[in-house]
């Protein structure tokens, strides 16, 4: 299992050069699934962050997609950057999203199966959703701290928020990172719907998302991205 892992990869196939490393991390249909089921708990399981280094995931997307400049991105792919983890946000998101999954089951009475991380058949691209819901659906949960103790009404009255209201209609707006993070989901899990739930301690919105297949064409720049900057400094990614 391991040796799909891009570490491994790198030390067994490296000295070969880049197309040998990108060979060596297409998925079959068995592999990735099995990884899928290896990193449920996500950062809890030293497999999940296993797997996730060197491979472009769906939080990374929107940065890629509306950024110019993407060194940022790839020093965070290439483990360069240091955690995020212990910054107030960060934190907080962590802290509440068991009461965000909660809530939306009570919500619905939906069942919320755990997921692990969903590869590309290529091996390149990654997306780790909050939750499962049936054979069609998934969870994405956001719990704003800068909104944390606002209802979601007020919260959509911030300048770049990411949820907007029209009458009384929520929605994500298509122009945020988060967009593509819940778009890259979808496809790489082939799933149809994404419950893109928003939970502050006053209040939350469940917004379903359908997956856009104009946005599909993504997948191949974000392919390509990786290509031209990623993989030829994964000879490093053990330094």
């Amino acid at each position: 299992m391991e040796a799909h892992s891009v570490p491994s990869i790198v030390e067994s196939v490296g000295h070969n050069g880049s197309q040998a490393i990108l060979d060596s991390m297409a998925l079959t249909e068995e592999e990735r699934s099995a990884i899928q089921e290896a990193t449920i708990g996500q950062r809890d399981n030293p497999m999940w962050h296993l797997f996730r280094r060197g491979r472009l995931t769906a939080s990374n997307f929107g940065d890629v997609l509306m950024s110019k400049d993407v060194t940022a991105v790839v020093n965070k792919v290439l483990g360069k950057q240091p955690s995020l983890e212990g910054h107030p946000a960060i934190d907080w998101g962590i802290e509440n999203e068991s009461k965000a999954i909660q809530k939306f089951i009570d919500e619905t009475q939906r069942e919320v199966q755990e997921s692990g991380l969903w590869l590309s058949l290529s091996g390149v691209l990654g997306a780790s959703p909050d939750g499962l819901v049936g054979s069609s659906e998934i969870l994405e949960v956001k719990c704003p701290y800068n909104a944390r103790e606002m209802t979601i009404e007020d919260a959509v009255k911030m300048q770049r928020f990411y949820v907007s209201k029209e009458g009384d209609t929520y929605s994500l707006r298509r122009d945020h990172r988060y967009w593509h993070q819940v778009q890259g989901q979808l496809h790489l899990t082939e799933r149809q719907t994404c419950y893109f739930v928003v939970w502050t301690t006053k209040d939350s919105v469940i917004i379903p998302i359908s997956r856009d297949d104009t946005w599909q064409p993504n997948l191949q720049v974000l392919e390509d991205l990786f290509k031209t900057h990623v993989l030829p400094r994964l000879h490093n990614i053990n330094q």
